[in-house]
């Protein structure tokens, strides 16, 4: 269960006691008291704390920042990388010496103060440890983390297809085929490679019957002006426990793993994508594309809980950015030259923003790389359900290569995981040769 504080230990144990009432009325009448229940709970008539099955955050983590970022700097990042919007800005309270952060927009419940560096305060940063070229990851400890669980898990993920009598598409192995040949290759260039998980289980202990009480609050929270699936009210609680489980608690489960456990210098988060299904029906589209994804683009709606602004400004405070951006730009680079499919474009989605860098790289506020401290780069592969992309997916790990699309191809796990391990060897080598070179791309 999350850690939370005593005043709210009582609202939860209270909050799942009218759950537990809820879940015992026939079901016929389960609707009826939904519509009814924030009247009944004073707990959930108010706006959720925390996100689903999030820990209540740590403020004193951030304290180790203390007057080492001067307002300017602290402006800059927020409004260029992780709020373009303002959404942050109604919470915050500023002055000649820091900043203080609100829970509430009317500023009445304070959360955390921030006090700033003066511009001659700020401290110097370390000199850049020289590498060696040829083995530029020596010394680097790289998290893989290879999307989704998989498995007997993969249906319901939602992330597997299969058109006719062909071999199922399941997105978690083939996400671990990626990553199981990329870990051969970074380790030739030097690094320590670990793993926040290398097979088809749950990292989380938790299940999807473990977490009908937070479906039920997060479907009476946010479901007003919603419109949400055509279900039966259990089938509606069950299908948001399934969400929770695979979306929220198994990545924050691997989060924690990487926050206290292994503690990398860098995570990569490996996927392939998938198209929305032409009318609804799986058939097989033409619309291929690449995307990298480094932390940013808060939402207003986001911003309304308190863990996302702790994971905000903690996030903005790591300063992790300028290497995010590097790193996936070089991979983006070797995308555009190895595979030369367009970049995705995220201009009107509301929830993510160009970093100016690579039209193939964009911020985005999702779970993994706002949970995962540390600088974290999340790769979007190729599209399974692509016209182009699926046969060779069928095709396996072949050996040599084979005419794909009008191409001579290796197979596709080998070159996606060469492109990614290529790109990040050059990065770090540019830094090794001339570590003077390095620039702020968050500004």
């Amino acid at each position: 269960m999350t850690h939370l504080k005593p005043s709210a230990e009582l609202a939860w144990e209270f909050s799942r006691f009218i759950m537990a009432l809820f879940m015992r009325l026939p079901p016929s009448l389960r609707i009826l008291s939904a519509l009814g229940f924030s009247a009944l709970s004073p707990v959930l008539a108010e706006p959720f704390l925390f996100s689903p099955v999030s820990e209540a955050p740590e403020w004193r983590l951030l304290d180790e920042s203390q007057g080492k970022i001067t307002r300017e700097e602290f402006e800059s990042r927020l409004t260029t990388v992780f709020d373009p919007g303002g959404a942050l800005r109604p919470y915050l309270l500023w002055d000649d010496g820091g900043v203080t952060l609100f829970r509430d927009t009317a500023r009445n419940h304070p959360l955390y103060r921030l006090t700033f560096a003066s511009a001659g305060d700020v401290p110097s940063l370390p000199p850049l440890v020289l590498g060696d070229p040829a083995r530029p990851l020596a010394g680097k400890v790289i998290c893989l983390d290879p999307g989704h669980i998989g498995g007997d898990w993969a249906d319901l993920e939602e992330r597997s297809f299969r058109i006719g009598t062909d071999r199922p598409v399941v997105e978690g192995e083939l996400n671990l085929r990626v990553c199981r040949i990329l870990e051969r290759k970074l380790e030739e260039a030097g690094a320590t490679v670990v793993w926040t998980h290398a097979g088809q289980e749950p990292t989380t202990p938790l299940r999807p019957g473990d977490l009908y009480p937070e479906a039920i609050t997060y479907l009476l929270q946010g479901a007003a002006g919603t419109r949400l699936p055509r279900l039966s009210a259990n089938r509606l609680i069950r299908w948001n426990a399934e969400l929770l489980f695979y979306r929220s608690a198994e990545i924050q489960a691997r989060a924690r793993r990487v926050n206290e456990e292994l503690r990398p210098d860098l995570t990569l988060c490996i996927h392939f994508n998938a198209a929305p299904w032409p009318g609804g029906r799986v058939r097989l589209t033409s619309a291929n594309r690449l995307v990298l994804f480094v932390h940013g683009s808060y939402t207003r709606e986001e911003l309304a809980y308190d863990d996302q602004k702790f994971r905000l400004l903690r996030k903005l405070l790591e300063g992790a950015t300028p290497l995010e951006l590097g790193i996936s730009a070089a991979i983006a680079d070797r995308f555009r030259e190895g595979w030369g499919f367009p970049p995705e474009n995220y201009a009107d989605s509301g929830y993510s923003h160009a970093t100016g860098q690579s039209p193939y790289v964009w911020y985005r506020n999702l779970i993994a790389n706002r949970m995962f401290d540390g600088p974290v780069v999340f790769v979007e592969g190729p599209y399974m359900n692509d016209r182009d992309v699926y046969p060779w997916i069928q095709a396996g790990e072949y050996e040599g290569a084979r005419r794909m699309a009008g191409r001579l191809r290796g197979n596709v796990y080998r070159e996606y995981a060469e492109l990614v391990a290529q790109g990040v060897t050059d990065f770090f080598r540019r830094q090794a040769e001339s570590p003077s070179g390095f620039t702020n791309y968050s500004r």
